[in-house]
């Protein structure tokens, strides 16, 4: 008889490559070093890995401790965060631009979702009351990273060089678009808390 899994250690697994990568992508936008900027890759690779396990032991899993389809959003929405490190590094090098101090600051905000998310998911089991307070950190932070969004762009609108604006602006929206997958993240864990 095969051991019993435990999907939300998978899950914890996912957030811990989230996390890293996440500290990975602000440390690049200080140091704009490409060989973090690889390690960043290499560890979304990992990520989709570990979602593929997930998917492989949910098919497999005849009785699971919590909805199906709540696992399998929860893991796909962390996936897709640590996906968007990637793409960010993607863009960076692509539009050929140097990270700021804006993104910076917005990265260094991320990887605080990133950590509130993973403690989220660390206490999911045993401690429903300190996951749902990490879970609300989630959207408090997420809160800030718009605004630091917004005044990124703002100042970026007072430069005359349109091919600036528009390279930024797009790596600028793509990391609030990612503290708002997180908050999509932390929703649907929040519903599991209810159902447990």
């Amino acid at each position: 008889m095969s051991a019993k899994i435990n999907f939300f250690n998978i899950i914890l697994d996912q957030c811990k490559i989230m996390n890293e990568a996440m500290k990975l992508l602000n440390e690049y936008c200080v140091s704009h070093n490409e060989k973090t900027a690889d390690e960043i890759i290499a560890l979304e690779e990992k990520g989709d890995m570990s979602r593929r396990i997930l998917i492989d032991e949910l098919n497999r899993t005849y009785f699971t401790p919590i909805d199906r389809e709540d696992l399998f959003a929860l893991s796909s929405l962390i996936d897709e965060i640590t996906d968007n490190t990637k793409t960010t590094v993607d863009g960076i090098r692509l539009y050929k631009i140097v990270p700021d101090a804006q993104m910076v600051l917005i990265t260094g905000s991320l990887v605080i979702i990133t950590e509130h998310l993973y403690n989220a998911v660390h206490e999911i089991e045993k401690h429903k009351s300190i996951a749902r307070e990490e879970a609300l950190k989630v959207k408090e932070t997420e809160n800030i990273v718009y605004t630091q969004s917004h005044l990124a762009l703002a100042e970026l609108f007072e430069n005359d060089d349109f091919k600036t604006i528009f390279k930024y602006r797009e790596l600028y929206k793509h990391l609030q678009h990612t503290a708002q997958i997180s908050v999509q993240a932390v929703d649907f864990l929040l519903n599991i808390l209810v159902k447990m």
